[in-house]
Parts: C-alpha cells; structure tokens; sequence
C-alpha cells in the first residue's frame, strides 16, 4: 500500500501511440482514490493526457476514515477499470519503475490539487535510481544546456517545480541514511517523503519538530519551498535543516554545505525553490516524540481577538479557522502531554511538588455530541440540495457513510459554488457542525499536526509580519478583519475556512518569515512573529463538472476577485504570498501581471541580487529554472531583476 507514486501506462488498442501520465503524490493519491464516495459512487476518472481521447486516472483526495482504509487498493483499481475501452492499463508498468521515455513517449503530470499540469516531450523527464545517475544527469544537462527542473511530490499548489523543458524526480533516492539520537538529527536521500522519514523516526523515540499539515512531501520539497506548521515559537521547516548536499549544473557539482562551511550560501540553498541545484540529501533537526492534546472551541471574532495574544503564549501550536459570513471562529490549540498549561484543556490534579498540573482523563475525552449529532446540519443541508437535483442519486447510506470532508465537498458542489447565498448556506451548516464538534483529544504529534485540507482547491496563502513573541501587534487581526469586511461587503463567495496560523521567523533569506541576515540579528529579529492566512475555493470533481467549464469560472474568480482583494487589502501589511502558491504572470490581462514586481520590491535589490550571484555560481545555465524563476528573478545572467 505504501507505493512510492501511483503509475499508470495506457495503451491504445490499436497501439499507434503510448502516453505516460504520473500523479507525483502517490501515497496520497493511491489513500484516497476513495475519497470523494464510497465504491458503489466512485468519481470519474480525470483525464491528464493531451493526447489520448479517454480518462486515465483516479482522483485525488484525503481520507481520515479508517473504516474504509482496507479498502483503498480495490477502490483505486476499480477507478482505473472505468477508463474508456479504447485503452487498457498495463498492469506490469504499473507496478515496475518509471522507465526512461521512447520515442514514442510524452509525460503529463498533474499537481495535487488539480489546478496546473505540464506535458514533456519524450526523453525530458527523469527518475535517476542512484546518486550516481543523479550526478551524471545534472552533469550531462549542464554541458548540453538541457533543463532538469527539480519535483517532488507534485503538491504546490502553483505547480512551481513543473517546466515543461525537462525535469527530474528523486522519488527512487528516498533512503534514510542516519539517524543520530546523540546530535538529534536525521539524514534522509531529499526523495524520502516527510511521512517516511517520520515512520523511520518512530521507533527511536523521535519525530521533526513540526509539519506542514500533511505528511507526503519529499523532503527537498518540504524545506526548499518554506513549509511552515502553526507554534508561535517554532520557526518554518527550512529552519530545521543542519546540513545539505545539493547536485548542481555547474563547474562545482556536487556540493556539500553547512552554516559554518558555507554561511549565507547555505541559507540560500536550503530554502532555494530548487534554483541553486537538485537538493540530493538533507540532515535535519529532531525532538524527542511526544503526543498533543488537542482543543477544539469555537470564539465568536470578538472573542478570538481579544484572546489571541494569551492563546499564542500559552499553547504551542494555534490555529485559526475563520468562517465568512458568521460569527464564528473555529480554534484548534495542541500541547504537549506532558506540559499542559493550568489555564488549558484537561483535569487539574496535584504534581506531587506542592503545585498543580493539568492531565487528560478519560471523561475529558468524551464528546458532548455523537458523531450524527455533529454530522446533522451538514447532512440535513445536502438531503435539501439533492431534493432540487432529481439527476443526481445519493442514497441515505452513502449520505451517512461521508465524514465532515466528504459532506462539504458534495454539498458545495450540489450549487453553484460562486454563488454567495449558496456559500452562506455551506458556511452555516459548517458552523453548527464545529459548534458541536468542540472537545478534546490526544494523539501522537505527527497525527495532531497534520488535518484534512479537503479536496482539489485553489489556495492563495500570504505571510506577514505581525510583532514579536513577547509583544504581538495588532496586524494579525486587523488583517483578518479587513479582509473579511471586503469579502461580505462585495458578495465574494468564499467557502469556508480562511485559515490562520503563525510561526516563528527563518533566516533563510528568500522565506516569507524572513529576518534578514545572521549578522543583523536582534532581540526583536530573533523573536519575531509572524501570521499566515490562507484563501480558498474548492473546486467540484469530474461528477459534478464533466465539462470542466465550472472549473473554469471558478479558477477566473478566485484569480481576478479574491486573490486580488487579499493582495489590496494586504498592501500596507508587508505580506508575501507562499511560494508554493504565488502566481504570477506577463499577460497584460491577467490579473497576476504585477505580482513578480511587486515580489521582488518585498525582498529588496539586496537578496534577490544575492540569490541571482548563487545562480551564477551554481546553475549558470539556468538549466533548473522554471517561468516563476524567470519572472521574479530572471531568466539569465544577462536579464537579472533587481
């Protein structure tokens, strides 16, 4: 069950061509192939190829139900079975290795979240099976100018490891190399998904200090691009990182690199959105395992306001989930254990010191409300949709089968999903559902930190500076407020939720986190905070959009309407956009064509001229970039952006 990708060759009957299509997030894509309805109403299969006339490939979607985890395999393989009878899957590629291209042969990849995909030419993509072969790549494409773009689980949302001039996968180097219980630092091949290297950590006793709320990125990909998790004082993952070894198309090749061999360097190329070379192994920090006690409230806005600044200092990690059009602001607070603050969740009993200390007993566990009666308003809201929709069949076992990700999915896809009154509808019905989901549970970190983030969505996530630890400002919530008086007053259908997070800062120099250089650290820099707030718009499966066109409008509104409001609003903030999920664009029209300038005004002459002197040194072909690259920074030495 635990495939390194989900891989599925078609082969017309007739053979007169093979095309390959890959989903990069393989675990992930094999786990919930089930997702979206039970067997007896699998989705359609989404069509990657350009080329081929028939869908070919499942969808892609979290499942958090164990009940139907056995079942994932049978599920997945019937999902194939329904591709047209023009093609059939042949079932020994499927299980063998990705083999190089022939002649005849183009890849497709398409991101998770379904929203960018490119097509390469036959021989333009590459899944080298050793170190070796890796360097022997990057080494031949440095010599014939050849471009490698870096991938790794295919889960940025902006598709920013995809160029269709060539790329590479390390899906096969995923070894994990060392684990160091005495320096507390694992070093993994930066193939290895994050859930792999947590499951290696596992029976040591250790785990990573934090987590991007799913597990499958490959680690290169999970510290080049900023992943961030939610603690005020716990810095984004690339902080994480204590040494590195990256492949460049250069005179250099290999490169080993630590902060005291290579300093700024360093910081550049461990957070180096895959430009400064093919990050081949990484070594990063650890922490003893522990297991989180997890709080659910609901605060109405004012509420959450006027307690974020105690929320923030008294529980390690915090997370917002903002729900439009209601008053109502779903809080998600995770401690350890064993260090559960007075004021929090749990039975307060003596420590045995003459003091008090907070515990989690069984009664505290318990629910308020079953599992129905937290479902009801979700469910009751869909049975409604579906009276007005007598071509769509949902019997009531599918209906109860669903779990929250399930029901939001279908329901915001039962309307039209830029409708605003439609979204009010969701919106509420998912505030209800949270109103009776409050409670308390206790699972080990690597579950806690991680949580369903639905199906295939356009996200827009932006960071901005908000304080200090010891002294948050007011930016936090001004931000929020302003955007969601935007929202309401303008009748933008936003679903819910619009989350919120914070974390500590990076000196990595091209974070959104960042801080500046080593050397100009302060108090103020050392203990800086920041916020994290991300947008959304689901976007409905094949089932409800055969056609695609409602992707289609959908997509155009989340660009022009609600990712340019987030940006207005945000001007005098000082956000920056995630890198995995910026978009940018040189069409006049579109409403991105700013948005690289105004990148680059964000960070400054001083590090994007920096970050354009590492790609001279290390990738002065420019053989490892990609559009986005090009755009904010340049597309060569010559055509640098300052």
């Amino acid at each position: 069950a635990e495939t390194k990708r989900l891989q599925l060759k078609l082969t017309s009957h007739h053979h007169i061509h093979q095309h390959s299509t890959f989903t990069m997030a393989s675990t992930m894509a094999a786990r919930n192939a089930i997702k979206r309805f039970p067997l007896n109403q699998c989705t359609k299969p989404r069509l990657f190829s350009s080329r081929a006339t028939a869908p070919a490939a499942s969808s892609i979607l979290l499942d958090h139900d164990s009940s139907r985890k056995q079942t994932w395999t049978a599920a997945l393989l019937t999902a194939m079975a329904v591709t047209s009878s023009a093609f059939a899957a042949d079932k020994a590629l499927a299980e063998a290795e990705v083999e190089d291209n022939t002649d005849e042969d183009s890849t497709t990849i398409l991101n998770w979240s379904g929203t960018h995909s490119v097509e390469l030419a036959p021989g333009n993509y590459h899944e080298p099976e050793t170190m070796d072969e890796l360097a022997q790549l990057v080494s031949k494409a440095y010599r014939e100018g050849q471009h490698i773009r870096p991938v790794g689980s295919a889960l940025s949302p902006n598709g920013l490891s995809f160029d269709s001039r060539g790329m590479v996968c390390l899906s096969n180097l995923d070894k994990i190399i060392d684990i160091n219980k005495e320096k507390m630092t694992v070093t993994v091949e930066a193939g290895a998904r994050v859930s792999q290297v947590l499951d290696a950590l596992r029976p040591h006793g250790l785990t990573l200090p934090n987590l991007a709320s799913i597990a499958e990125q490959q680690i290169g990909g999970f510290v080049s691009v900023g992943a961030h998790g939610t603690g005020a004082a716990v810095p984004p993952c690339d902080e994480f990182v204590e040494a590195l070894t990256i492949v460049t198309p250069s005179q250099h090749g290999v490169v080993k690199m630590t902060e005291e061999s290579h300093g700024p360097l360093f910081r550049l190329a461990r957070l180096g959105l895959g430009g400064l070379g093919i990050l081949s192994e990484v070594t990063l920090k650890v922490i003893p395992a522990h297991r989180l006690v997890e709080q659910t409230i609901v605060l109405t806005r004012s509420e959450a306001k006027e307690k974020l600044s105690t929320l923030l200092k008294r529980h390690k990690h915090v997370r917002y989930m903002w729900i439009p059009y209601e008053d109502a602001v779903v809080v998600v607070t995770n401690d350890p254990e064993n260090e559960l603050p007075l004021m929090g969740a749990g039975t307060e009993v003596d420590d045995g010191k003459g003091g008090k200390k907070k515990i989690v007993t069984v009664e505290d566990l318990q629910p308020e409300y079953t599992r129905d009666e937290q479902l009801a308003p979700l469910r009751g809201l869909l049975r409604k949709l579906l009276q007005n929709k007598p071509d769509t069949s949902m019997d009531e076992e599918t209906i109860n089968g669903m779990g929250f990700g399930d029901l939001r999915d279908v329901i915001l896809a039962s309307g039209n999903m830029l409708d605003p009154d439609h979204i009010k509808r969701c919106n509420k019905a998912e505030s209800e559902f949270w109103a009776k989901a409050q409670g308390i549970d206790i699972a080990p970190s690597d579950q806690k930190l991680q949580f369903d983030c639905g199906g295939q969505q356009w996200v827009y996530e932006v960071c901005l500076p908000v304080g200090t630890y010891g002294l948050p400002n007011s930016n936090s919530m001004g931000f929020v407020e302003e955007l969601l008086k935007e929202i309401e007053a303008s009748g933008i259908a936003a679903p819910s939720p619009i989350e919120q997070r914070w974390s500590g800062a990076s000196r990595s120099p091209l974070s959104p986190a960042s801080v500046g250089p080593r050397e100009h650290e302060s108090y103020d820099s050392q203990n800086a905070l920041f916020s994290w707030v991300g947008v959304i718009m689901y976007l409905p499966s094949e089932d409800f959009d055969p056609s695609g066109f409602r992707r289609e409008f959908i997509t155009q509104s989340f660009k022009d309407g609600y990712c340019k409001m987030v940006r207005k609003v945000g001007e005098k903030y000082g956000l920056m956009c995630h890198w995995a999920k910026l978009e940018v664009s040189e069409d006049p029209s579109d409403a991105c064509v700013n948005v690289a300038e105004s990148v680059r005004a964000r960070f400054g002459p001083e590090v994007v001229g920096a970050f354009n002197a590492a790609r001279d040194l290390y990738d002065p072909k420019r053989v490892l970039s990609c559009s986005l690259l090009d755009q904010v920074f340049g597309s060569s030495s010559s055509d640098k952006k300052q």
